[in-house]
């Protein structure tokens, strides 16, 4: 014989309070853990703006003590470009020294400089879409006004090395590379990059042409790419790089 058992008539409905109180403590739960993540990321984001900064800022000091090396040298250059200029008129009087003219030509006029600059953290801002974790308004301004002035130092580091090319090229014709082997091979095969095998002849070593034209041409084409490199190294880097 089946026995049912009717519905227990005094079991209590929860009260809406209740319900609330659950709905509560639910929405808190989720709400303080949508704070705690908010916080988290927050936090990291500040963290990754401190390196970024930080990377930054190394990048500049790096650049900026590469810069200080290559000036001096830059102005050593300048000063041969100068002889070398004045070499070239007197040797068109016939007093002057060739033994100057292929030194300063192919130790100052076809001289390279390491001029690149480090943008790693810039790119690393723009390629990763990060420049957004720079928060303070200083820093912002700052890397993006490093932006703008790397992009016009390449522009006029490429100016002046159009004026050095369009120099040197013109000296092919001039100078003789066989006197440069002869003059800079030591002893061991190996060649003196220095250049300075030349000061050390004991007689004036031949040009290739001796045609005044040329020459007076070749001397132009030097001043002008000796004028394109002193602008460029007082303006674009004593002044945006100063000690």
């Amino acid at each position: 014989m089946e026995v049912h058992h009717h519905p227990d008539l005094n079991h209590k409905r929860k009260k809406i309070k209740e319900y609330f109180l659950e709905f509560l403590m639910i929405f808190l739960a989720v709400f303080l853990g949508f704070i705690a993540e908010n916080v988290r990321e927050n936090l990291s984001e500040r963290a990754k703006e401190k390196e970024y900064i930080f990377s930054f800022i190394e990048d500049l000091e790096a650049d900026t003590a590469n810069l200080h090396e290559q000036i001096p040298l830059m102005k050593s250059s300048i000063r041969g470009l100068d002889t070398l200029i004045n070499q070239t008129y007197l040797y068109l009087e016939g007093k002057g020294d060739t033994r100057l003219m292929y030194y300063t030509y192919h130790h100052d006029c076809r001289a390279v400089f390491n001029l690149e600059l480090s943008q790693r953290t810039i790119n690393q801002l723009k390629n990763s879409g990060n420049m957004r974790l720079i928060h303070d308004r200083n820093a912002a301004n700052i890397i993006s006004d490093a932006e703008v002035g790397f992009e016009i130092l390449n522009q006029r580091t490429n100016f002046y090395r159009t004026r050095q090319e369009d120099a040197t090229s013109f000296g092919l014709k001039i100078f003789d590379f066989k006197e440069y082997q002869k003059a800079n091979a030591n002893k061991n095969g190996s060649v003196n990059t220095n250049d300075e095998g030349f000061l050390l002849l004991t007689y004036s070593p031949p040009l290739n042409t001796t045609d005044p034209a040329y020459l007076k041409e070749f001397a132009s084409r030097v001043g002008y790419y000796r004028n394109a490199f002193d602008i460029y190294m007082s303006v674009s880097l004593i002044r945006r790089f100063p000690k």
